[in-house]
Protein backbone atom coordinates (compact mmCIF):
# COMPACT_ATOMS: atom_id res chain seq x y z
CA UNK A 1 0.00 0.00 0.00
CA UNK A 2 2.91 2.08 0.91
CA UNK A 3 4.83 1.62 -2.42
CA UNK A 4 1.33 2.54 -4.87
CA UNK A 5 1.11 5.55 -2.06
CA UNK A 6 4.12 6.80 -3.14
CA UNK A 7 4.30 6.19 -6.61
CA UNK A 8 0.90 8.65 -6.90
CA UNK A 9 2.75 11.49 -5.45
CA UNK A 10 5.70 11.28 -7.63
CA UNK A 11 3.85 11.24 -10.52
CA UNK A 12 2.08 14.17 -9.44
CA UNK A 13 5.40 16.06 -8.12
CA UNK A 14 6.60 15.16 -11.95
CA UNK A 15 3.71 15.97 -13.90
CA UNK A 16 2.99 19.69 -12.04
CA UNK A 17 6.15 21.80 -13.50
CA UNK A 18 4.67 21.01 -16.77
CA UNK A 19 1.65 21.73 -16.47
CA UNK A 20 2.25 25.16 -14.50
CA UNK A 21 4.85 25.69 -17.95
CA UNK A 22 1.68 25.02 -20.36
CA UNK A 23 0.31 28.52 -21.51
CA UNK A 24 -3.42 27.20 -20.86
CA UNK A 25 -6.25 29.93 -20.17
CA UNK A 26 -8.09 29.16 -16.70
CA UNK A 27 -10.63 28.06 -15.61
CA UNK A 28 -11.97 27.00 -18.53
CA UNK A 29 -10.12 23.27 -19.81
CA UNK A 30 -11.51 23.94 -23.50
CA UNK A 31 -12.49 27.10 -25.23
CA UNK A 32 -14.00 30.62 -24.66
CA UNK A 33 -15.34 33.33 -26.36
CA UNK A 34 -16.07 36.37 -24.49
CA UNK A 35 -18.07 39.07 -25.81
CA UNK A 36 -17.13 42.42 -23.96
CA UNK A 37 -18.76 45.19 -25.89
CA UNK A 38 -20.68 46.14 -28.66
CA UNK A 39 -23.80 43.59 -28.21
CA UNK A 40 -26.04 45.36 -30.39
CA UNK A 41 -24.66 47.71 -33.60
CA UNK A 42 -26.35 49.86 -35.21
CA UNK A 43 -26.75 51.78 -38.68
CA UNK A 44 -28.83 54.94 -39.32
CA UNK A 45 -28.93 55.99 -42.43
CA UNK A 46 -30.07 59.71 -42.09
CA UNK A 47 -27.84 61.79 -45.09
CA UNK A 48 -28.24 60.95 -48.71
CA UNK A 49 -24.43 60.41 -48.97
CA UNK A 50 -24.65 57.69 -46.28
CA UNK A 51 -27.07 55.82 -48.81
CA UNK A 52 -24.69 56.37 -51.75
CA UNK A 53 -21.66 55.56 -50.21
CA UNK A 54 -22.59 53.54 -46.67
CA UNK A 55 -21.22 53.55 -42.98
CA UNK A 56 -17.72 52.99 -42.87
CA UNK A 57 -17.95 51.53 -38.87
CA UNK A 58 -19.05 54.71 -37.45
CA UNK A 59 -18.39 54.07 -34.22
CA UNK A 60 -20.16 50.31 -34.71
CA UNK A 61 -17.93 47.73 -33.22
CA UNK A 62 -17.78 44.53 -31.22
CA UNK A 63 -14.96 43.62 -28.93
CA UNK A 64 -14.41 40.23 -28.43
CA UNK A 65 -12.19 37.68 -26.36
CA UNK A 66 -10.83 34.15 -27.22
CA UNK A 67 -9.25 31.77 -24.33
CA UNK A 68 -8.32 28.37 -25.98
CA UNK A 69 -6.55 25.18 -24.92
CA UNK A 70 -6.57 24.31 -29.01
CA UNK A 71 -5.85 25.68 -32.00
CA UNK A 72 -9.33 27.43 -32.97
CA UNK A 73 -11.33 29.08 -35.60
CA UNK A 74 -14.15 31.73 -35.54
CA UNK A 75 -16.93 31.92 -38.02
CA UNK A 76 -19.70 34.15 -38.30
CA UNK A 77 -22.97 33.99 -40.20
CA UNK A 78 -26.51 35.69 -39.70
CA UNK A 79 -29.74 33.43 -38.64
CA UNK A 80 -31.30 34.51 -41.28
CA UNK A 81 -31.05 34.12 -45.48
CA UNK A 82 -31.71 37.96 -45.42
CA UNK A 83 -33.28 41.20 -43.99
CA UNK A 84 -36.33 41.76 -43.35
CA UNK A 85 -38.53 45.12 -42.40
CA UNK A 86 -40.00 44.93 -39.11
CA UNK A 87 -42.68 47.25 -40.24
CA UNK A 88 -43.22 45.56 -43.14
CA UNK A 89 -41.73 42.35 -43.83
CA UNK A 90 -42.12 42.65 -47.79
CA UNK A 91 -39.69 45.43 -47.43
CA UNK A 92 -35.63 43.09 -47.76
CA UNK A 93 -32.46 43.98 -47.97
CA UNK A 94 -29.75 41.52 -48.49
CA UNK A 95 -27.09 40.29 -45.91
CA UNK A 96 -24.04 41.40 -47.87
CA UNK A 97 -24.80 45.01 -47.62
CA UNK A 98 -23.14 44.55 -44.09
CA UNK A 99 -19.47 43.53 -43.59
CA UNK A 100 -17.12 42.98 -40.67
CA UNK A 101 -13.01 44.31 -40.67
CA UNK A 102 -10.95 42.78 -37.92
CA UNK A 103 -8.37 44.11 -35.65
CA UNK A 104 -6.67 42.32 -33.62
CA UNK A 105 -5.27 44.29 -30.54
CA UNK A 106 -4.25 40.63 -28.47
CA UNK A 107 -0.40 39.87 -28.27
CA UNK A 108 -0.93 36.90 -30.88
CA UNK A 109 -0.10 37.86 -34.34
CA UNK A 110 -2.41 37.99 -37.36
CA UNK A 111 -0.03 38.12 -40.09
CA UNK A 112 -0.21 34.29 -40.70
CA UNK A 113 1.86 32.83 -38.09
CA UNK A 114 -0.34 32.78 -34.90
CA UNK A 115 -3.81 33.48 -36.44
CA UNK A 116 -4.88 34.23 -40.41
CA UNK A 117 -7.33 36.93 -40.72
CA UNK A 118 -8.82 36.69 -43.85
CA UNK A 119 -11.02 40.71 -42.40
CA UNK A 120 -7.72 42.17 -41.43
CA UNK A 121 -7.65 44.14 -45.22
CA UNK A 122 -10.86 44.31 -46.83
CA UNK A 123 -14.57 43.44 -45.25
CA UNK A 124 -15.96 40.24 -45.66
CA UNK A 125 -19.79 40.48 -46.28
CA UNK A 126 -22.13 38.71 -43.67
CA UNK A 127 -24.03 35.66 -45.17
CA UNK A 128 -26.63 32.91 -44.20
CA UNK A 129 -23.61 30.55 -44.02
CA UNK A 130 -21.00 30.09 -42.05
CA UNK A 131 -17.79 32.05 -43.00
CA UNK A 132 -13.93 31.43 -41.56
CA UNK A 133 -13.19 35.11 -40.30
CA UNK A 134 -10.07 33.83 -38.59
CA UNK A 135 -7.80 30.15 -38.38
CA UNK A 136 -4.90 29.27 -37.30
CA UNK A 137 -1.98 30.40 -38.78
CA UNK A 138 1.48 28.57 -38.98
CA UNK A 139 2.31 28.23 -35.66
CA UNK A 140 -0.52 27.99 -32.63
CA UNK A 141 -3.15 30.42 -32.53
CA UNK A 142 -3.88 28.96 -28.22
CA UNK A 143 -3.86 31.06 -25.29
CA UNK A 144 -5.24 32.93 -22.83
CA UNK A 145 -8.19 35.73 -23.94
CA UNK A 146 -5.07 38.26 -23.51
CA UNK A 147 -3.21 37.09 -26.58
CA UNK A 148 -6.56 36.77 -28.49
CA UNK A 149 -8.75 39.95 -28.37
CA UNK A 150 -10.51 41.45 -31.31
CA UNK A 151 -11.94 44.17 -32.58
CA UNK A 152 -14.59 43.13 -35.07
CA UNK A 153 -15.57 46.65 -37.42
CA UNK A 154 -18.91 46.59 -38.97
CA UNK A 155 -19.92 48.52 -41.89
CA UNK A 156 -22.63 48.81 -43.85
CA UNK A 157 -23.61 49.68 -47.64
CA UNK A 158 -19.59 50.37 -48.19
CA UNK A 159 -19.37 48.64 -51.13
CA UNK A 160 -15.97 47.03 -50.30
CA UNK A 161 -14.36 43.64 -50.44
CA UNK A 162 -17.13 41.00 -50.91
CA UNK A 163 -19.94 43.65 -50.14
CA UNK A 164 -23.00 44.08 -52.54
CA UNK A 165 -21.32 45.89 -54.97
CA UNK A 166 -24.32 48.78 -55.46
CA UNK A 167 -25.12 51.30 -52.92
CA UNK A 168 -28.17 51.03 -50.65
CA UNK A 169 -29.36 53.78 -53.31
CA UNK A 170 -28.78 51.94 -56.33
CA UNK A 171 -30.89 48.82 -54.54
CA UNK A 172 -34.12 51.54 -53.78
CA UNK A 173 -34.13 49.86 -50.46
CA UNK A 174 -37.60 50.88 -48.58
CA UNK A 175 -37.09 52.97 -45.52
CA UNK A 176 -37.49 50.87 -42.49
CA UNK A 177 -35.65 49.16 -39.12
CA UNK A 178 -33.77 46.22 -40.74
CA UNK A 179 -32.87 43.21 -37.94
CA UNK A 180 -30.69 40.39 -37.58
CA UNK A 181 -28.78 37.98 -35.80
CA UNK A 182 -25.20 37.53 -36.01
CA UNK A 183 -23.63 33.89 -34.81
CA UNK A 184 -19.98 34.01 -33.77
CA UNK A 185 -19.29 30.30 -33.85
CA UNK A 186 -15.79 29.30 -32.14
CA UNK A 187 -14.58 25.68 -33.19
CA UNK A 188 -11.14 23.66 -32.94
CA UNK A 189 -8.86 24.58 -36.13
CA UNK A 190 -8.76 21.26 -38.25
CA UNK A 191 -5.64 22.86 -40.61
Amino acid sequence: MRKQLYILILLISVLLPELKAQDIPPPNPSMVISILSGYSVTFMFDDISEYKNGILNGGQATFIRIGAVMDWKLQFNADQSIFYGESNPSNQMELNNVGVVVTSTGTNLDDGSNIINYAKVSPIALSSSEITLMDKGSLSNRGYENRNSFTLNWEMGTKRGNMNNESILQQMIEADTYMVNIILTLSPSIN
